[in-house]
């Protein structure tokens, strides 16, 4: 289980960002709109829906399970437009069997899940971090603008202060 930056950075030695510089950075360095979508303590499945103004579909690239770990990279989109790309790791051990079954289904995002069954849990950002290669784009977004791309090292709390999921999330160039 990742327990802070030192095992999140694992996540970007996979194939998808393999050679592409970034860095953590504070979050007055990061420029709006991705300053509002990224600082905040709020899940980003229902800040992406605001922000997009609809509702947040997902899909899998690919999952994996190691007993209660369950692994997934996936790609959030409102309307067909891709509006976040993540990497989760959930502990589905700290979740009752219904809502095990729904993450499992792999039909909604987990913020959505956790939303609408009223399950506790807090968001707890750990780091804010930019793909400084002005020239990267990732393959699963359309390339907006020339610049870096935005992320953050989010983490979800139970109410007893156990992680329910350590999440990459990183957003798509949007036009300014």
């Amino acid at each position: 289980m990742w327990e802070g930056k030192s095992q999140f950075e694992d996540l970007l030695t996979g194939e998808r960002f393999r050679g592409v510089p970034w860095q953590w950075v504070e979050e007055g360095e990061i420029p709006q709109p991705y300053r509002r979508l990224l600082c905040h303590d709020r899940d980003m499945t229902s800040t992406l829906a605001a922000f997009h103004e609809g509702e947040v579909t997902l899909k899998v690239f690919q999952s994996s399970r190691n007993g209660d770990q369950y692994l997934r990279e996936v790609l959030l989109s409102v309307g067909g437009k891709p509006v976040e790309y993540g990497v989760i790791l959930i502990s589905l051990d700290h979740f009752p069997p219904a809502l095990r079954e729904r993450i499992l289904g792999e039909r909604e995002p987990l913020g959505s899940i956790l939303n609408t069954s009223g399950f506790p849990y807090q968001s707890c950002p750990r780091g804010n971090l930019e793909f400084c290669d002005p020239g990267f784009t990732a393959d699963i977004f359309p390339s907006a603008s020339s610049g870096s791309l935005y992320g953050r090292y989010n983490a979800l709390l139970d109410s007893e202060g156990r992680f329910l999921a350590r999440i990459l999330e990183i957003l798509p160039r949007e036009n300014q």
